[in-house]
């Protein structure tokens, strides 16, 4: 998995490991059109959450989150055909973006004599205060309280979670947890090899699974296991997920600057937010008797599903987010990104 390839002019590639469907990996490939790489500038490398292919020994050893993106990039100093190339790995979005918007500048492609290659545009805000304006909105859509993949598997009542255990949402758990035991006992078969350092590594590897499986065990206990008490718990986390959805799109209502983030320019939060609206989007797109073909009307629905409105009141999406919005779908990056439909 953690295979290289290399440039024309033999300087090894970096690999981005990710999902098509996945709300964080979206920000890196969103990245890339943004700051003007070549489809060849990097290898792109699918790991496919719903079969829990992020939980491989071999992906773990890039990234022990187990999350995507990951992105391995050569070591600078190392890619000179004298050495052996070594690589480091950045294993989040925020680490990620930030990376490809420091390795591609105008300056840098000046340097090189690139004159005739795309715009590279800097992503991060030049002064101190846009620079904290940005990462807030960046911390905003990050947090928790508001989780994207924790609202992807949300249900709000009884109703939900029925028709839920029978689609997407049980059929996802149960990929991830039957990938969870496989590993294990794949890796359990392997401990007691005769190197004591392979026996520590193995060791450490099946203590990973195990904290896994009883991380993972609300889920499975609530879409596989059937457990009343878990399901009624999950039903109650579900609905505080989108209370924490009312109170950051307010946020973002009163912080956009028009007509994107911080102005005019895009910049490093535009990305994690145009990811981030898209996943919620999406998700209120799919749910029962949500109007059809508008996502803004489609979350101002959900908010009023009784269980929510009853914890937080006049809950929508603000006339800045909703022009937010439409200006990211003007994008090419968002046309490409999104050709498929929202995820």
């Amino acid at each position: 998995m953690a295979s290289t390839s290399t440039s024309p002019n033999n300087v090894p590639k970096a690999n981005l490991y990710t999902f098509k469907a996945s709300v964080w990996g979206a920000v890196a490939t969103i990245g890339l059109v943004e700051k003007g790489y070549a489809p060849d500038d990097v290898d792109l490398r699918s790991v496919v959450l719903p079969k829990g292919e992020n939980f491989a020994p071999a992906y773990l050893r890039i990234n022990p989150n187990a999350t995507v993106p990951s992105l391995v990039v050569p070591l600078a100093d190392t890619t000179s055909a004298e050495v052996d190339t070594k690589f480091r790995a950045l294993n989040d979005s925020v680490a990620v973006l930030e990376f490809l918007d420091s390795s591609r500048s105008q300056q840098i492609l000046d340097a090189r004599g690139e004159t005739g290659t795309a715009p590279a545009p800097m992503l991060a805000p030049a002064t101190i205060e846009g620079k904290a304006a940005s990462d807030a909105l960046i911390a905003l859509v990050h947090q928790d309280d508001a989780d994207p993949n924790g609202l992807l598997l949300a249900v709000r009542d009884e109703k939900e979670l029925e028709a839920a255990v029978k689609g997407f949402h049980g059929t996802f758990v149960k990929g991830r947890f039957e990938a969870l035991k496989t590993y294990r006992a794949e890796t359990a078969a392997q401990a007691k090899g005769p190197n004591p350092r392979d026996s520590a590594i193995t060791e450490r590897l099946l203590n990973w699974y195990d904290e896994r499986l009883l991380a993972d065990a609300p889920l499975y206990n609530t879409f596989i296991a059937g457990d009343s008490t878990a399901q009624k718990a999950f039903i109650e986390q579900s609905i505080n997920l989108w209370v924490g959805l009312a109170k950051v799109l307010s946020t973002l209502e009163e912080r956009l600057v028009g007509p994107l983030a911080l102005g005019d320019q895009i910049a490093l939060a535009d990305i994690h937010l145009m990811a981030y609206l898209a996943r919620i989007f999406q998700v209120a797109q799919g749910l029962p008797l949500a109007p059809k073909g508008d996502e803004i009307l489609a979350v101002d629905a959900a908010f009023k599903h009784p269980a929510i409105a009853a914890k937080v009141t006049n809950a929508a999406v603000g006339p800045k987010v909703t022009a937010y919005w439409q200006a990211l779908k003007q994008r090419p990056s968002f046309k490409q990104e999104y050709a498929d439909g929202l995820h």
